[in-house]
This record gives structure tokens, C-alpha cells and sequence, in this order.
């Protein structure tokens, strides 16, 4: 019995603004508890909320590059729920006029390109935080403190369509969303932080069913591979209990890290339970058609662009995924030196191997100022016409990122040009084979591995100053 699974993500983005959606405290990262509220944050009798504009503009820039249709005459809501760190005991959201609907987000699944269809894209604020002492679980904390410093910082809900096939489309797309708020430079969308929360709805049913399984909401993934995890976990769960047929019951479930499972909550919620209805305290949200074209016009490069713009360097799909959710420097290193070499292999294989990892060993996070594309062209140049071997390649790569040198005088300096002179080279092939009998013979008797070990002492004996290429061919020539 064949199951399909359906899963739709419900993803939290917390917006960089500077004070919160609704009052004029400061949104700032501190340690110390309850340090930026008012009598907005806190929800006490006669405070009025007041709409961040920078918050708006945000939601609006996201809908937009999500490829959503704008609700111009939009509103406010309340959702009702009573919970510790909800003083007011009502969240602002938004109902049944988000911001941004039925829009779509291109995605990268191995080779190939996916899209998933978003359902609404709406603006809230957030809650405080429960700290839960003792194991950090409230189901077997000692005591619980409440720090409302998070209390109302403006918050994006971004929701799928139940749209998804599997963990990796999940991971997939969190990681596009991800990318694609970082580039509008409206969220620092870093998970450690809690900027990007996410919520699976998991439902699975039997291959010619006609609707869809019961869903079951999962909660506190706090990275991709709890995502991928926890799904992969209760698509099997399911499964076992619709093929021994047992019911799903309709819950939110919690995901344990630790013990890799997922264990009910509570029972799931409906939209008729929070009893939505439109604040009044807040005006309608009004997005005019000259704000939404003054939006448009400040939206970046997207992820889907930058992607096919590397690709059309000659990169793959998944090679132009992965530079183009590289730093922006990196990005426009990879296409100003690749201009210039016409060699995209060598310039990417470059850049995301030798040149980042020498950067992270250094604990670098930027390239110096003198690091220029004219230069690393030049060594990669240097490299194909084979000057130098890619060795000294990432010889004078080390000493370029540490100090301001011209990459061929160091190679002329430190003697790293290689002799390319078939008849100089073949001299010391003929003498590296004489000097080796015993080698010679086993390489004749089929250990051909040994091929390398007298390549090594060809090298070894011109003090590393020869082709290796040339040397190899020549030396089995010799053979």
C-alpha cells in the first residue's frame, strides 16, 4: 500500500525594524529581561497601537518578490487566545485580508527547478518568551519566567499550500525564503537567532485517496535538519498507524531534539477557536497603487534571478544555487572574474574551494580590499597556461589574502614558474628511472599506483619547478 504525504509550512519572519509593529520601542537584542516595553507592548486599559510603516513596506516587498497578488484595502485582526506571554490575552493579525495571496517561490531540488505555491503572506506581531526553569520543557520546569521584550516585534507569516511531497522540498524551500529575505535586506534570517520560525502541517493518505490525511501540526524545529528530521518521523508514524488502521488525531505535536520524536501538545486548533475579529483600534490598511509601484522599485536582484544569471556563465543548476545563497561579495566576485577568464569551471572550483576555505581557516569574513577579480584572474590564468602548478596556485592565493602582492612577480620571485621544456624535463625523467629499477619493474608487473610515486620524485627532484603534466607524460613514455 503506497502513502503520500502532504505538507504545508507555516514560516515566522522577524522583520530588522527598529522599533516594534505597534509602538515606538526599541527592537534590540539584550539579555536582560523586560527592558524595552510600554503600555502598548504590555496591552494595559487606553493604549493605542500605531502601524510601523518600515514593518509595511517590508510585508509589502516579500509578498511582491513572492509573486503574490497585493490586497489593497486590507485590515487588522484580533486573534483570541490566552496564553502567559499574550498579555493582552489577543494577538494583532490579519484574517481574511493578508497582505499578499496566492503567490509562489521557485525552488532547487538537486538539478532541477520546483515551484511551491503560497497560500498568503500576512503581517502580526509577536509574542513575549517563556523561559521554562529547570529542564527547559514547561511539562517538567521548576518555575516559569516571562520576559516580554519580543512582546509586539513585527512579525511576516508566510503560508504554503499543502503543496509539499517531502523533508527535502521543506528544507528546500525554508532555505529559498531564507535567501530571498536576506537579499530584500528586510530579516537577518538567521535560525539560531529565532528571525526564521517555521511549522510543518503533515498529513499522509493512501496513494488513490481522494482527500487529503488528517493534518498534524509539528512544532519547535529550530533548524533544517530538525525540519527534515521531524517530518521524515512523522510521515512514518502516520503511515504505521494508517496501515495497522488506527486513527490520526487532528494535534499540534512537539518535536524533541534530543530523543528525535514527536509527542502530542494539544489538540489542533481551528480558525473559529481564536474568534477573528477586525481591531478597533487600527484603521484599514490602505496600500495605494503609487506605494506599491514605489515598492516595486526598490525590490533587488532576487534569488531566482541571480541563479539564472550564473547559470548563464555555463554553471549547472545547483552550482548557481549554492554561490547564488553565497555573500553578496562572493556572487559578484565569481561573475567579475569569470568575465574576465571566459573559464567558468576554474573560477568557480576557485572560489568556493581554496579561496573561502583559506578565508574561514583566517577567520575571515570579507575579502581584503587589494583581493581584486584582475587578480585572481591572474592566478587562474597563470594556472591553465600552466606556468604554475595549481599547488603554487594556492601558494600565492595564501600570501595575496594576507599581503598586497602582484600574483605573477611572486611567482617569478619565489621561483613557482614551471619549466614546460619537453627536453630539460625529460633528462630528469630518464635519471628519476634509472635512480628506480625496483620501481620500474613492480609498475611493469602491474602495480601502476607506483606510476605516481615517480612523478613525485621527478617533481621532487626539479625542486617542484616542472609541469607535472608534461612530467608524467614523458615519464610513462620513458616506460
Amino acid at each position: 500500500m503506497n502513502m503520500v504525504p502532504t505538507i504545508g509550512i507555516e514560516t515566522h519572519v522577524e522583520l530588522n525594524t527598529n522599533s516594534k509593529m505597534f509602538c515606538n520601542c526599541a527592537v534590540v537584542e539584550t539579555e536582560n529581561p523586560n527592558e524595552n516595553l510600554c503600555p502598548t507592548c504590555l496591552g494595559l486599559p487606553g493604549a493605542l497601537p500605531v502601524p510601523n510603516l518600515k514593518a509595511i513596506e517590508s510585508i509589502t516587498m516579500l509578498a511582491l518578490s513572492a509573486n503574490c497578488s497585493i490586497t489593497k484595502n486590507g485590515m487588522f485582526h484580533r486573534k483570541n487566545y490566552f496564553y502567559p506571554d499574550l498579555p493582552k490575552n489577543y494577538q494583532i493579525s490579519q484574517f481574511d485580508l493578508p497582505v499578499g495571496v496566492d503567490g509562489s517561490l521557485e525552488i532547487i531540488l538537486d538539478e532541477t527547478k520546483e515551484t511551491v505555491e503560497i497560500e498568503r503572506v500576512h503581517m502580526e506581531e509577536d509574542t513575549g518568551k517563556s523561559i521554562h526553569k529547570g529542564t527547559g520543557r514547561i511539562d517538567s520546569a521548576t518555575s516559569t519566567l516571562l520576559d516580554f521584550n519580543r512582546s509586539g516585534v513585527p512579525l511576516v507569516e508566510i503560508v504554503t499550500k499543502p503543496v509539499i511531497k517531502s523533508s527535502k522540498e521543506a528544507v528546500s524551500y525554508i532555505e529559498e525564503l531564507r535567501q530571498l529575505v536576506i537579499d530584500l535586506k528586510i530579516s537577518e534570517g538567521k535560525l539560531e537567532k529565532g528571525n526564521l520560525r517555521f511549522d510543518a502541517n503533515i498529513s499522509v493518505a493512501k496513494e488513490n485517496d481522494n482527500e487529503l490525511g488528517v493534518k498534524v501540526e509539528i512544532k519547535n524545529m529550530n533548524s533544517l535538519r530538525s525540519l527534515e528530521k521531524a517530518i521524515d518521523y512523522e510521515i512514518e508514524r502516520q503511515t504505521k498507524l494508517i496501515e495497522s488502521n488506527e486513527v490520526v488525531i487532528q494535534e499540534t505535536r512537539h518535536w524533541d531534539e534530543d530523543k528525535e520524536v514527536t509527542s502530542s501538545m494539544r489538540s489542533k486548533e481551528g480558525s473559529a477557536d481564536y474568534r477573528y475579529f477586525s481591531d478597533p483600534d487600527l484603521p484599514n490598511m490602505i496600500l495605494t497603487d503609487e506605494f506599491i509601484d514605489n515598492i516595486k522599485k526598490t525590490i533587488p536582484t532576487l534569488p531566482s534571478e541571480k541563479r539564472d544569471k550564473l547559470s548563464e556563465t555555463g554553471l549547472s543548476i545547483s552550482e548557481s544555487n549554492y554561490l547564488g545563497k553565497s555573500e553578496e561579495w562572493i556572487y559578484n566576485l565569481y561573475l567579475k572574474t569569470q568575465k574576465i577568464t571566459s573559464d567558468t569551471k576554474s573560477t568557480y572550483n576557485l572560489i568556493t574551494g581554496e579561496l573561502q576555505g583559506q578565508l574561514r581557516k583566517a577567520e575571515m569574513e570579507e575579502l581584503p580590499e587589494w583581493l581584486t577579480s584582475e587578480k585572481l584572474s591572474e592566478i587562474i590564468k597563470m594556472i591553465n597556461e600552466n606556468k604554475i602548478s595549481f599547488t603554487s596556485g594556492k601558494e600565492i592565493l595564501t600570501n595575496l589574502i594576507q599581503n598586497e602582492i602582484s600574483p605573477s612577480k611572486y611567482a617569478e620571485d619565489n621561483n613557482l614558474i614551471q619549466d614546460n621544456d619537453s627536453d630539460e624535463i625529460a633528462k630528469i625523467v630518464k635519471n628519476v628511472v634509472e635512480s628506480n629499477t625496483e620501481v620500474v619493474e613492480r609498475i611493469k608487473d602491474g602495480e601502476e599506483k607506483l606510476v605516481g610515486f615517480l612523478v613525485g620524485q621527478i617533481i621532487k627532484s626539479s625542486k617542484g619547478n616542472i609541469n607535472p603534466s608534461i612530467a608524467k607524460e614523458l615519464l610513462l613514455k620513458e616506460l
